[in-house]
């Protein structure tokens, strides 16, 4: 089994220097409340946020084995109740790389978390792995779990032979200026109740004592 398939962020990846070393799969424990998806832009409700793109820089500092058929995938997750099966999966890969990227390249994938059918370029699928509907896209992108960048294309076996060391950079989000509301799955929180001052009485004159 190859030791490196996908660089994992959930609810991580701000640092002073760029993120670098050996990862697995084994980084992110779907069903556990770990540091990686805790306080972060990178998982949650990504309709309300409106996000629009996501763009990462990313360097292989070493490379296992490398195919023809290897492309940088975007993979967003939700998972169900339990926190350890798929409810949804979504993936957007960019082209082809014949040969390793050398040095820092900037990858860009489109979200558009707001659109009212699933965006062109992305491949979104129930746990099941049948095909996901337009109207579904919307119950999706108000939580994700998970959120995985990789040099790997969904559906293809690649050879276990070597370690990945790999370095990620520069993690930007971008959103709508207002994002449109689109409708929750669940019941919104409630608000936090303000407190709204009351204006100061105007004291009355008192009678003066005779």
């Amino acid at each position: 089994m190859e030791e490196i398939r996908e660089l994992i962020f959930s609810r991580a990846a701000s640092a002073a220097t760029y993120r670098h070393g050996p990862a697995s799969r084994r980084v992110f424990e779907p069903g556990v409340n770990d540091p990686y998806k805790i306080d972060s832009i990178y998982t949650g409700d990504w309709a309300s946020l409106g996000v629009t793109t996501i763009t990462v820089d990313l360097n292989i500092l070493q490379v296992a084995t490398w195919g023809t058929d290897r492309a940088v995938t975007l993979e967003l997750l939700q998972m169900d109740g339990t926190g350890f099966n798929v409810t949804y999966d979504a993936t957007s890969t960019l082209s082809d790389l014949p040969e390793p990227p050398v040095g820092w390249q900037t990858y860009s994938f489109p979200v558009n978390a707001n659109s009212p059918t699933i965006p062109e370029g992305w491949v979104f699928t129930r746990g099941d792995g049948t095909p996901g509907t337009d109207a579904e896209w919307s119950v999706f992108l108000h939580r994700i779990d998970l959120t995985s960048i990789g040099f790997y294309k969904p559906g293809f076996a690649y050879p276990g032979l070597g370690t990945w060391i790999l370095g990620i950079d520069n993690i930007e989000i971008d959103f709508q200026a207002d994002p449109t509301p689109t409708p929750s799955p669940t019941p919104s929180p409630t608000a936090t109740p303000r407190v709204t001052p009351r204006p100061r009485p105007t004291p009355r004159v008192r009678p003066t004592p005779h």
